[in-house]
């Protein structure tokens, strides 16, 4: 395992300045979870180095495009973590990036009540629990269009996070994927679901993870247009039938 100043030069490699709250509510969290881990199967990781390593430096990789042209901001962003599971990587971003109110929607009440027990011991006052299905809370007035970044990590192919997450996303906002070695190939596939739904592709970044040898990319989205509000569908009508344009040559 390695030490708290290992730990704070690893995020320093990754342009985060870990203050020393900020460091003790970060492995405050890796006990949590891991303590939740022996109860409910969370992450899929047990050991405790392992979660450190493949879950929350590979969440907190990305950092830098979370901040990037936002410092000298005095507004409030709304940051929203579909999937959230035990706060990968919503709880992570909400402890080291205090400009966002960020909100945690999950399906599952083992992982809501994990994620609330979590806000209350950390003192997470910028963190919030929505809990529900994102294809039924999307047609929410409250949450519909209302938040400037979406996140999502391990929850499904892009074709279906797009349609999960766009119709949550302000116009000029951004929806950031958190994705292995096929983001290529899925980001091909979902390009007509993202435009559908008003969006556009702007970048795939290649992320590098310490201590993790495998691929990593980020892939962001810009919201540019609304969604229409039929969408998000049914999860079965998502993965049955995938929104396609049908050009005629």
């Amino acid at each position: 395992m390695l030490t708290e100043s290992e730990i704070q030069e690893t995020l320093f490699s990754m342009h985060i300045k870990c203050s020393p709250g900020e460091l003790e509510q970060m492995m405050r969290f890796l006990e949590l979870i891991t303590k939740q881990n022996t109860r409910a199967n969370i992450t899929g990781t047990k050991e405790k180095e392992k979660i450190l390593n493949r879950h929350f430096f590979d969440c907190l990789s990305a950092y830098s495009y979370f901040i990037d042209g936002q410092k000298n901001k005095r507004v409030t962003r709304t940051l929203l973590d579909i999937g959230s599971g035990g706060g990968l990587p919503g709880i992570l971003l909400s402890i080291f990036i205090k400009d966002y109110s960020v909100y945690l929607l999950d399906s599952r009440k083992k992982a809501t009540d994990f994620l609330e027990e979590t806000i209350k011991i950390l003192g997470l006052g910028n963190t919030h629990v929505i809990s529900g299905r994102a294809e039924e809370i999307a047609h929410d007035p409250g949450y519909r269009e209302k938040f400037d970044l979406v996140t999502a990590r391990a929850v499904s192919k892009t074709i279906i996070l797009a349609e999960l997450s766009l119709p949550f996303c302000k116009i000029g906002g951004k929806v950031m994927f958190y994705k292995s070695r096929k983001s290529l190939e899925e980001i091909k596939e979902a390009e007509d679901t993202i435009n559908i739904l008003g969006g556009k592709i702007e970048n795939i970044y290649k992320i590098s993870t310490p201590f993790l040898k495998e691929y990593r990319a980020l892939i962001v989205l810009k919201k540019v247009s609304s969604s229409l509000y039929k969408y998000p569908r049914k999860y079965a009508k998502m993965i049955k039938t995938p929104l396609i344009v049908h050009k005629s040559f």
